[in-house]
């Protein structure tokens, strides 16, 4: 199991303790029905694990078709709450297992953090425009990746990716005005305008390229 897939797995470790905990909070409140009164926490949970699972298996898979329907029918009893659990404790089996259809945004993460390693590296010696180029390389590879992960076309150029991801609702305007500053730098150094950038803005594109990469596999 690579780091990410390490990462991944004790977020949702985390996950099933969490829902098992939330689980054991639903009270009869002298309405008849039982159900979990603490919205806020079990509002935080749900939203923790439609990332995870949307970010580790996407969303084409079963893990994310099996979840989708809990997520909509509102959950707030004990046993919504420990159904989706059992997607987690599945989920968690078939990644420690390396029984993913869709692990191809865990291993391509590994490939794109050295080469964001290289332009780091590079960008350290006074070099700012390959480094530009390669951390451009990665926002785009990553774009394609959602892109595919979204049911969007993927052949196509970066800035319609980023538009076509933005329409669709997968991040809000100010990701994609951030994402669009990134493959300006990158598209600068490629057609030789060095000028319009400096080597601390490469340096602040790469740092915010890996957390873009990051995002929902932080515990």
């Amino acid at each position: 199991m690579n780091s990410r897939q390490a990462r991944a797995a004790q977020r949702i470790r985390s996950l099933i303790e969490e829902g098992e905990g939330l689980a054991q909070l639903e009270r009869n409140y002298g309405d008849g029905i039982q159900y979990i009164r603490e919205k806020a926490p079990l509002c935080a949970w749900l939203v923790k694990v439609e990332n995870i699972v949307r970010m580790t298996f996407g969303t084409g898979g079963a893990h994310y078709g099996h979840l989708a329907p809990l997520l909509k029918s509102n959950p707030e009893h004990a046993y919504q709450v420990l159904s989706i659990v059992g997607i987690l404790t599945g989920a968690l089996d078939d990644l420690e297992g390396g029984f993913l259809r869709g692990q191809e945004h865990l291993i391509a993460g590994e490939i794109l953090d050295s080469v964001l390693e290289e332009a780091r590296l590079l960008n350290g010696a006074g070099f700012k425009d390959p480094a530009a180029i390669l951390a451009r390389v990665v926002v785009e590879d990553e774009l394609r990746r959602l892109s595919r992960e979204a049911d969007l076309p993927d052949k196509t150029k970066a800035t319609a990716l980023n538009d076509a991801l933005r329409e669709k609702g997968q991040y809000p305007k100010p990701r994609w005005r951030m994402i669009q500053t990134w493959l300006d730098i990158g598209n600068a150094a490629a057609h030789g305008q060095f000028d319009e950038y400096k080597g601390e803005d490469v340096d602040r594109m790469i740092s915010d390229v890996e957390r873009f990469l990051a995002e929902g596999l932080q515990p």
